[in-house]
């Protein structure tokens, strides 16, 4: 079934459409934290994806309400936790104030605690649903089973908005990689699972078996039943939660980044710009190719990536190993400026490689494209000492795909979390990124 009239919305589409993080979501987190914890939910600061001990089973199951209503509580169980990945589909109210977002939401999560259970909120995800009513939560509750071994399983949660002249493989195929990349960023390359997550109109829902089949054919990875979210609003989302092994140490160290560190990107900049001008365009040629990257699965990058990375109890060694890895999505390189500021630095751009420059340049003329580094299924970003990223490179550039690039350096922070080195050359491709960081 791969006829299936998918409605997509010309206005937004990716990673175009997420509940604003900065306005709603971050300090929405922060207002809702001290009351989970009171019911015995944790809401941990990950960047990525979650990490769970690496055993040879795990006992999954999803649940679904609308925001005002009451998931089923987490059941206690001999694991030392559960493990849930949340996706919101947010109306217009909810998207657009924190407290509401922190009260109603809040409401589901602080729901999930019970007695002698400890839950764990590994990743949540919010994205709007255009002229929605209605806002609806899903879960998806991970409980390890079975032995321990090395390593740790790595879990993570994304929807996106359907993309216009893409069929239903093609978007299932770029929401599979997109959810897997947050896994990989975390190292995870191994025994990879894929839950196909897709909303649509209640009167248009697809059913889920012919789901199933469209991610089947979009990815690689194994494929789990797919779950389908009706909503009362406009355009299809399609989402997966995603997990995959790893037998290293994680890979996000903010302990570790010091000044003079550099940052590489593993590709050029800009595809859902360019897809998105190229559809306003009618450029099919270079719909297509932005197309390819945006389905791109980027396991074989993060498997070059292993080697630096400290495998088992290794200690971490500057000398040898990266600092960190993230992937460059929804935020930009924005969000890999919040990751760095995390720990008292600041990133510096010195170069700003880009998908297509021609096309883009058009796109930030025609429609003043605030930030090209807003991605789906976008690079991944690498920080590192110089002389370590130069091996990376030259690991990088001897695989068929990958195009790396050092794009910046880390320096030391101040009021700013985001610097470019050119203005005039840099900052009309990144300008909402740099006004982010930005002091207010």
């Amino acid at each position: 079934m791969t006829d299936a009239r998918i409605d997509a919305l010309a206005h937004v589409c990716g990673c175009a459409g997420k509940t604003p993080l900065d306005r709603v979501v971050l300090p929405a987190r922060e207002r809702m934290r001290p009351r989970l914890r009171a019911s015995g939910v944790s809401l941990p600061d990950l960047p990525d994806a979650t990490l769970l001990p690496n055993t040879t089973d795990l006992r999954r199951r999803t649940d679904e309400c609308a925001l005002g209503g009451r998931p089923a509580p987490v059941e206690p169980t001999t694991a030392p936790a559960t493990w849930t990945l949340a996706a919101t589909f947010a109306d217009r109210v909810l998207g657009a104030d924190p407290e509401t977002f922190a009260t109603r939401v809040g409401d589901a999560y602080a729901a999930l605690g019970a007695a002698d259970a400890r839950v764990v909120l590994g990743k949540g995800h919010a994205v709007q649903i255009a002229d929605a009513t209605t806002a609806r939560q899903w879960f998806e509750h991970l409980v390890p089973a079975g032995e321990r071994r090395p390593g740790y399983r790595v879990a993570n949660v994304d929807v996106v908005h359907a993309f216009p002249d893409m069929d239903p493989v093609q978007q299932a195929g770029v929401a599979a990689a997109h959810a897997l990349n947050d896994c990989y960023a975390a190292g995870g390359t191994d025994d990879r699972t894929v839950r196909p997550l897709v909303a649509a109109p209640a009167d248009a829902a697809p059913a889920p078996g012919p789901v199933r089949d469209w991610y089947r054919a979009g990815t690689d990875a194994a494929v789990r039943p797919a779950a389908v979210v009706g909503h009362d609003g406009e355009g299809w989302l399609f989402g997966a939660t995603a997990t995959a092994t790893t037998p290293r140490a994680p890979a996000v160290r903010p302990g570790a980044l010091e000044a003079g560190m550099a940052v590489l990107a593993t590709r050029p900049f800009g595809a859902l710009a360019c897809y998105s001008h190229a559809l306003a365009t009618g450029d099919e040629a270079t719909r297509r190719e932005a197309a390819t990257a945006l389905t791109a699965d980027h396991r074989p990058v993060a498997r070059a990536l292993a080697p630096f990375r400290p495998a088992g109890d290794e200690s971490f060694d500057p000398e040898r190993h990266v600092a960190a890895v993230t992937d460059v999505s929804g935020p930009g390189v924005g969000g890999v400026a919040d990751l760095v500021a995390r720990a008292g630095y600041r990133v510096h751009l010195t170069d700003l490689p880009l998908f297509d420059r021609a096309t883009l340049d058009a796109a930030r003329d025609d429609w003043r494209v605030p930030d090209v580094t807003v991605e789906t299924n976008g690079p991944l970003a690498v920080v590192g000492r110089p002389a370590v990223l130069e091996s990376v490179t030259a690991r990088l550039a001897a695989l068929d795909g990958p195009d790396p690039s050092t794009v910046g350096e880390i320096r030391p922070g101040d009021d700013r979390r985001l610097s470019v080195a050119d203005d005039e050359l840099l900052a009309p491709y990144a300008e909402w990124a740099i006004r982010r960081g930005e002091p207010p």
